[in-house]
């Protein structure tokens, strides 16, 4: 990649990234976080999935582990932020074609005219595959990218 690539982070990839990071574990996940904290990809964040991020990780790890991870999303990541009433207003367009939990991240993707979208949920990958932006796995991201 020559120039910074804008992507959306879906939850479980951020989320299992940072806790392999944290734990020392070389994961692709990891990788890809650890991508967004050096600055060679930019997160694409709305306050919806900034959210989500935050309350997951609280669930499943704890509130000191989500502050961490909320610090390393807005602090260190320097993520792009879509606005949410932009979003609502596209929401519409996509309705039905998306699955509706992941609706928000997709217009959040064509709103900031990000690269990629990066998740591991392939009916989410299999059902946004548009020409507006790249839906891969973490595996498929770092190989195109030739980072791993």
């Amino acid at each position: 990649m020559s120039t910074t690539q804008r992507c959306l982070i879906d939850t479980n990839v951020f989320l299992v990234g940072a806790l392999d990071l944290r734990g020392d574990k070389s994961s692709e996940e990891a990788k890809i976080v650890s991508l967004a904290i050096e600055r060679k990809i930019i997160p694409v964040l709305s306050l919806r999935l900034l959210s989500e991020y935050h309350e997951s990780a609280k669930r499943v790890v704890g509130k000191d582990f989500a502050g961490w991870l909320r610090h390393l999303i807005l602090d260190v990541s320097k993520p792009v932020f879509v606005s949410d009433e932009l979003c609502k207003e596209i929401e519409p367009k996509f309705s039905g074609l998306i699955p509706k939990e992941d609706l928000r991240h997709f217009v959040s993707c064509i709103v900031a005219e990000a690269d990629y979208l990066i998740s591991n949920n392939r009916e989410f990958l299999k059902k946004a595959k548009n020409s507006y932006f790249e839906c891969l796995t973490p595996k498929e991201f770092l190989n195109k990218a030739k980072l791993k």
